[in-house]
């Protein structure tokens, strides 16, 4: 597999200025998330779309308050139907089986999670101790660079994967913990591309 996309959290409760998690910046980063989506379709580039699906009264709802419970509309991506490729949920509690242990080229995986890491989805996880990301071309954007962008960026590296951050694909909670977040991405390797440079390739 050449590269895989890994689209994250691009959800209402974060992108729609009247969700309930808002990060600021969404509204403008969103057209070049929908670029990078279509071109994943039109290229036939495997995504992992990671979301939320939180439970209710979830104790993360302490910290960051109520957001993207599963089942509601806040916690439907922004993107549904993107990208158009042969589709997979994997849900926060799926069970899976040895076969499944493998990233399909051209598919897309939608891959619910409780908390925000993205690899706190059991499927994942396992892909992560198969080694499945070693090497592997990863290309990350959404939402919140000083959240969930950031774990599952130092997450990947931590995997060996070789991570790619699409700058002005991603937008933070606060500028300046975004600016540490992006430090701290940098520092374990990962490097930056703009959307016009992926998808001019």
């Amino acid at each position: 597999m050449d590269t895989v996309f890994v689209d994250v959290d691009t959800q209402f409760d974060f992108m729609d200025p009247k969700g309930t998690l808002y990060v600021p910046g969404s509204q403008e980063i969103a057209p070049n998330i929908r670029r990078l989506l279509e071109y994943a379709t039109s290229h036939g580039i495997t995504t992992i779309s990671a979301m939320d699906a939180h439970v209710v009264n979830d104790p993360e709802f302490e910290q960051y308050g109520t957001h993207c419970v599963e089942g509601t509309p806040g916690q439907r991506r922004c993107f549904d139907d993107l990208p158009r490729l042969p589709r997979r949920l994997w849900r926060a509690d799926a069970r899976y089986e040895a076969a499944d242990l493998k990233l399909e080229p051209g598919h897309h995986y939608v891959v619910q999670k409780r908390t925000f890491p993205m690899f706190a989805n059991p499927w994942l996880a396992a892909l992560r101790e198969e080694e499945v990301f070693r090497h592997l071309p990863a290309v990350v954007f959404g939402v919140a660079t000083d959240v969930c962008v950031l774990r599952d960026v130092l997450d990947l590296c931590q995997a060996s994967a070789r991570v790619r951050v699409v700058r002005d694909a991603i937008a933070g909670l606060t500028p300046a913990d975004s600016e540490r977040a992006l430090q701290q991405m940098q520092d374990v390797g990962a490097t930056f591309v703009t959307t016009d440079e992926i998808v001019r390739n």
